[in-house]
């Protein structure tokens, strides 16, 4: 973590109309969802000369945040691989940032792409985690999966239910109602909203820090044009939405979240 990370919280649209407070267990629960725009945690990443190199770990003052909303010191994590087809090497790189450095009691995948587990079976390991955690990749494909399999709507039990629901990259936008196809298109006048799972209001961006101005400006055009506000997420930067609050967490004094258009 950078000498200069800041925690900064702005509360956006929050209600004055009584929280969605749950309870379980005798446990005051909250709805949770974090969503990280982007950041390095480590993995090995092979340089143009063919040399393989370990990026510097970037999000732990996000990442710290998802371990302790669980309300637990040690909690079960669930990592959903789908996005870039349940790949073993991503998943040690989540279990050695979150167990090794971070402290949760266990890292375990939820591997869907195969087709081989029981809607009981997906259930049962989904609800005996206390965060989920949703790596990065094809969000439309990982979408189309969970929805084949009725995962998408486990993952709103267990979010009613208190269980942190967590992401990056497509792991954030996926909990949107809509995200944009810029990773399905070769022009950006074939920029389009898709329908995500709408477990919060509004679009999702993620690398909003990536984007060129041409990008931005289409996004905030097609925005307008359905007249739908969203959220822009640099690299290092999250949005927290718990219950009728939003806040954002950056690690990076140089990076931020905005609202958009």
């Amino acid at each position: 973590m950078q000498n200069n990370a800041i925690f900064k919280i702005n509360f956006a649209g929050a209600s004055n109309t009584g929280k969605s407070i749950l309870y379980q267990k005798g446990r005051k629960m909250q709805k949770t969802i974090v969503a990280v725009g982007g950041g390095e945690i480590g993995r090995i990443k092979i340089l143009p000369d063919g040399t393989a190199c370990q990026t510097e770990v970037e999000t732990t003052l996000i990442d710290r945040f998802i371990v302790e909303a669980s309300g637990k010191k040690h909690p079960k994590m669930l990592f959903v691989g789908t996005a870039t087809g349940d790949k073993e090497s991503y998943l040690e790189i989540i279990r050695k940032h979150f167990k090794d450095r971070l402290g949760c009691s266990s890292v375990e995948p939820l591997n869907l792409v195969d087709g081989k587990m029981s809607a009981t079976e997906i259930r049962d390991k989904i609800f005996s985690s206390d965060i989920v955690y949703v790596g990065g990749g094809d969000t439309t494909f990982m979408l189309k999966i969970w929805r084949q399999y009725g995962v998408d709507k486990i993952l709103y039990e267990a979010y009613q239910s208190g269980i942190v629901l967590s992401g990056i990259s497509a792991g954030a936008i996926c909990w949107f109602e809509y995200y944009d196809n810029m990773d399905d298109i070769d022009d950006i006048e074939q920029l389009e909203l898709v329908k995500g799972l709408s477990f919060v209001k509004g679009f999702g961006v993620p690398h909003y820090d990536w984007l060129t101005d041409d990008e931005k400006n289409r996004i905030n055009d097609k925005l307008k044009e359905k007249n739908i506000r969203g959220w822009s997420m640099d690299d290092c930067t999250a949005l927290v939405f718990q219950d009728d609050k939003v806040k954002s967490i950056t690690c990076r004094s140089d990076r931020k979240v905005s609202q958009i258009p």
